[in-house]
C-alpha cells in the first residue's frame, strides 16, 4: 500500500499541471473580426474575469495621401492591463494620449461602475490600405498592482488582435485630385427648361480611373403635381471624370404636364408607380446622402398646364336633328381621356365618357338638346358645335335628249350642302359642284349610248338617266361613241343610191360559170379514155 499512495498523488499532481496548460492554451487564442474580440474572459487572480476588445475605424489624414486608424481598446477587467507589445502591421506610429506616447507600455484602465475601461491609440496607413490589424500582448496587475506570472496559469501575458476589413475608397494628395468617394459637387437646376449642370466642388479634379455619372429626365405626368403613374420622356446621362470637372445636361419636356428629376448615379426607374421605388435621397439637393454631397437648389420639378391624354371630339349632324359625338384618344396617349358632354341651352344634358388610349366612343345627343354641345376634359374645352343642316334630301335629276345631245341638269334642295355629283355618259365623263337652292346643267354630244349615270357621292346614290332620240331628226344617226369593225362601202358621188337589197346574181353567175368549166372538163377527160380503150 504505502507504494501506492505517492503514486496517486504524483498523477493527481501531474493531472492538475495539465488543465492548467489547457486553459492557459485557451486564454491565447485570438479571435480575428472588425472591431476584433478578445478570445474569452480569463480567469486570474486580480479577481474576475479578464478580456481586451478591439475596434477600429478609419478616415483620410490632414495628409490625405495617408490614412489614420482610430483603435479603441477596452478592458473589462478588474484590475488594469499593462500593454507590453504592439504589431501594427503596415501602419506606423501606433501612439496613444496628448501628447503623444507609443502604445507599448501604455496602461488600459480596469473596469469602473459596470463599464470597461478604455484606451483610444492612432495608427498611420498609406492612403490605398484596403484594410488594418491591431495585435498587443497584454498582463494583469493583482489587487496590490502586481503583475504574477501564476496569476494566469503559468504565463505572464496574453495576446488579442483587432481588424478593420473592407477600406472603401483612396486618400490621395490634395495637391493633385480628390477621389470621387470623397468628392463633393455643386449644382445648377432649371426644370422648366429641363436644363442642369453638376460639377465637382473646388479645384481639384476627380484622381484619374475615378468617375462620378448623374442622371437629368423627364417624366409623362397625370397632373402638374406629384401623382402616378409617371413613364419616362426623355433622358441624359452625364459623367464628371479626371478630365471633365463639370457637365451640361438637357432634356426635352412632355408639352403636357411633367416632371423634372436631376439624380446621382444613372439608373433610370421608368415607370413610376404608386407605391413603386423612388429617387428619394438620390436627387441632388435632397437632406440625405447621397444629394446632399452637391449643393445647389432641390433639383425636382412638376409643372406644365395640359393634359397628356390626347382627346378628340367631332360632331355629325343626322337629318332628324340629333348630333352624334364621336370622342378618341390617340394611341400614343399614355393616359385615359375623361370626357364630359354638355349640351341645350340650359346644359342639362350632361354625360361623362372615359375612353382609353386607341379606343373611341359615341354620345347621342337629342334633336331637342342639340342646339348648343361642348365637350371638355379637365375642365377644358376639347370642342363645340351645334346641330348643322347636312344632306338631308336628295337632289333631283332632270334629262332633254334631242338629236345631237343629251343635256343632265341637277337640283340641289335648299337646307343641303353643297353636293358633289359625277355624271358619265358612255366615254364622257363631267363632275360638278352644286350649291344648296342651286342646280347645274352639263351637255353630252349624242353617241349611240342609250344610258347616262348620274352618282351623289355625298349620298352614295347614283341614279340611271336614259337617251331617247326624237324619232323626226332629219340628220343621220348618231355614231357609236366608239368605233365598229365594219366593211367599208363604195364611195359615191351625186345622190345616194337605193339600199342594197334582193339576191346577189353575180355570185350565182360566177358559181354557174365554174360548174360549166368543170362538166366540160369531164367530158373531154372520158372520150379520151374510151379513144384509147378502142385503139
Amino acid at each position: 500500500m504505502t507504494t501506492l499512495i505517492p503514486f496517486r498523488r504524483a498523477s493527481l499532481r501531474t493531472l492538475t499541471l495539465a488543465a492548467g496548460a489547457a486553459v492557459a492554451l485557451i486564454a491565447t487564442t485570438t479571435l480575428a473580426g472588425a472591431p476584433a474580440q478578445a478570445a474569452g474572459p480569463l480567469q486570474g487572480g486580480g479577481g474576475g474575469d479578464k478580456s481586451i476588445s478591439i475596434s477600429g475605424a478609419t478616415s483620410c489624414a490632414a495628409d490625405a495621401s495617408k490614412r489614420t486608424v482610430t483603435w479603441t481598446l477596452s478592458n473589462s477587467g478588474d484590475t488594469d492591463a499593462t500593454i507590453e507589445s504592439v504589431d501594427a502591421g503596415t501602419a506606423t506610429a501606433v501612439v496613444t494620449g496628448d501628447p503623444a506616447v507609443p502604445l507599448a507600455g501604455a496602461v488600459i484602465p480596469k473596469k469602473s461602475g459596470g463599464h470597461a475601461g478604455t484606451l483610444t491609440a492612432t495608427a498611420t496607413l498609406p492612403g490605398d490600405a484596403t484594410s488594418a490589424s491591431l495585435k498587443i500582448t497584454v498582463s494583469w496587475a493583482d489587487a496590490q498592482g502586481n503583475h504574477h506570472a501564476e496569476h494566469f496559469g503559468g504565463q505572464n501575458s496574453h495576446e488579442f488582435t483587432g481588424y478593420v476589413r473592407h477600406i472603401q475608397g483612396t486618400c490621395t494628395n490634395p495637391g493633385d485630385c480628390v477621389s470621387a468617394a470623397n468628392a463633393h459637387y455643386t449644382h445648377t437646376f432649371d426644370g422648366p427648361t429641363g436644363t442642369a449642370t453638376v460639377a465637382v466642388a473646388g479645384d481639384l479634379p476627380l484622381c484619374d480611373g475615378d468617375s462620378q455619372d448623374f442622371l437629368l429626365v423627364s417624366y409623362f405626368a397625370p397632373s402638374a403635381k406629384a401623382t402616378w403613374p409617371q413613364y419616362a420622356f426623355d433622358h441624359q446621362v452625364g459623367t464628371l471624370d479626371h478630365t471633365h470637372s463639370s457637365v451640361a445636361l438637357k432634356v426635352n419636356l412632355t408639352g403636357c404636364y411633367t416632371q423634372v428629376d436631376l439624380v446621382w448615379g444613372k439608373d433610370l426607374i421608368n415607370p413610376m408607380v404608386a407605391n413603386g421605388p423612388r429617387y428619394d435621397n438620390r436627387k441632388l439637393g435632397s437632406g440625405g446622402a447621397p444629394g446632399n454631397r452637391s449643393k445647389g437648389p432641390a433639383a425636382w420639378y412638376n409643372g406644365g398646364t395640359a393634359t397628356c391624354a390626347a382627346p378628340a371630339a367631332t360632331m355629325v349632324s343626322a337629318c332628324t336633328g340629333e348630333v352624334t359625338v364621336h370622342l378618341s384618344n390617340a394611341l400614343e396617349a399614355h393616359y385615359d381621356a375623361p370626357f364630359v358632354v354638355t349640351a341645350g341651352a340650359d346644359s342639362s344634358f350632361k354625360q361623362t365618357v372615359t375612353v382609353s388610349p386607341g379606343k373611341s366612343a359615341d354620345v347621342l345627343v337629342p334633336a331637342d338638346k342639340a342646339g348648343t354641345i361642348t365637350v371638355t376634359m379637365d375642365d377644358k374645352v376639347v370642342a363645340q358645335g351645334m346641330w348643322q343642316p347636312g344632306h338631308c334630301s336628295a337632289p333631283t335629276v332632270q334629262a332633254e335628249s334631242t338629236c345631237d345631245s343629251l343635256k343632265i341638269t341637277v337640283s340641289n334642295p335648299e337646307g343641303n350642302l353643297t353636293t358633289d355629283v359625277a355624271i358619265a355618259y358612255g366615254a364622257q365623263t363631267k363632275n360638278i359642284s352644286v350649291a344648296p337652292g342651286k342646280s347645274e346643267t352639263v351637255t353630252f354630244a349624242a353617241s349611240t349610248e342609250t344610258e347616262a349615270t348620274v352618282t351623289f357621292t355625298d349620298f352614295r346614290k347614283t341614279v340611271t338617266v336614259v337617251y331617247n332620240r326624237p324619232a323626226d331628226c332629219a340628220s343621220p344617226s348618231p355614231q357609236p361613241s366608239t368605233p365598229a369593225s365594219h366593211v367599208p362601202s363604195p364611195s359615191h358621188t351625186g345622190s345616194p343610191g337605193l339600199p342594197v337589197t334582193g339576191v346577189q346574181v353575180g355570185a350565182f353567175a360566177v358559181g354557174g360559170a365554174l360548174l360549166l368549166a368543170a362538166g366540160a372538163a369531164l367530158f373531154l377527160f372520158t372520150r379520151r379514155r374510151r379513144l384509147t380503150e378502142e385503139a
